[in-house]
């Protein structure tokens, strides 16, 4: 979900730009890093992984040992404690490992329920990166308010009443080619998870969350979202089955 920094540093916080590897001290053995050449790598990963994060692509753990490691590839579990602490600490993502392992993507964790926060983070986004947000939160909070999971034709008749076609052959003013944008882009960023039902005539598409979407979003925060879209003072408890998925997730959590 696009995401901008919102937070603050000082100069001699922020990771610097990659440093090339001739920079790392060669006085170490092979089984050992100095705290010098830690700084360093840690620094350069933090910025492959913010990259990474910009094009909502996860990082892989083989990427980031060619590209950043190399020769230091058995301390990538340290370099990685470090980076996380940095990212943590600085821009408020967290580094978390995707089911499929080595590969890692980050979470914002600072999103929260205080409306200052919230306001700052919209504050830091374009319109076209808030416009993004509205329809992927959009259709998340959709899918769980059908019981977790959407078929195809009602998605269609949802986006359709939030001004998204997806059969429409032109270009979306906003999200351009739709059908793109949401069976390929948000799919590959792992937002959303579509699998094709064929145990129905004809086959139709079935649409949950992706594993991003679990780790960086609470289903307690869209239900609420939901209660203040509908007003009237609607709560949560009012939504049973959504309810005691929340309190499920609670519990888990």
């Amino acid at each position: 979900m696009p995401r901008r920094r919102a937070i603050e540093v000082s100069s001699d916080e922020e990771p610097s730009q990659s440093q090339p590897a001739s920079q790392l001290s060669q006085t170490q053995g092979s089984s050992e890093i100095s705290s010098e050449n830690m700084r360093i790598l840690a620094s350069n990963v933090c910025n492959y992984l913010l990259v990474s994060d910009c094009k909502k692509i996860p990082a892989k753990r083989a990427d980031i040992v060619k590209s950043v490691l190399k020769e230091h590839s058995r301390h990538f579990k340290e370099v990685m404690a470090e980076a996380n602490q940095i990212l943590e600490r600085v821009y408020g993502y967290k580094v978390v490992e995707l089911e499929k392992k080595n590969h890692f993507i980050m979470i914002n964790t600072l999103i929260t329920n205080n409306s200052d926060e919230d306001d700052l983070l919209l504050a830091s986004t374009t319109s076209s990166e808030a416009a993004n947000l509205g329809l992927v939160t959009a259709i998340l909070a959709g899918i769980f308010m059908s019981g977790e999971v959407m078929q195809e034709g009602p998605m269609r008749e949802y986006l359709k009443k939030l001004g998204v076609d997806i059969d429409s052959r032109e270009d979306h003013p906003t999200f351009g080619n739709v059908t793109k944008y949401i069976h390929q882009d948000l799919v590959r960023q792992q937002y959303l998870q579509i699998t094709l039902n064929k145990d129905v005539e004809p086959p139709s598409n079935e649409y949950r969350w992706g594993e991003r979407a679990h780790k960086e979003l609470s289903k307690r925060d869209i239900l609420e979202l939901v209660c203040k879209v509908y007003g009237n003072q609607t709560r949560p408890e009012d939504w049973v089955a959504q309810w005691k998925i929340v309190k499920r997730e609670d519990e888990e959590s």
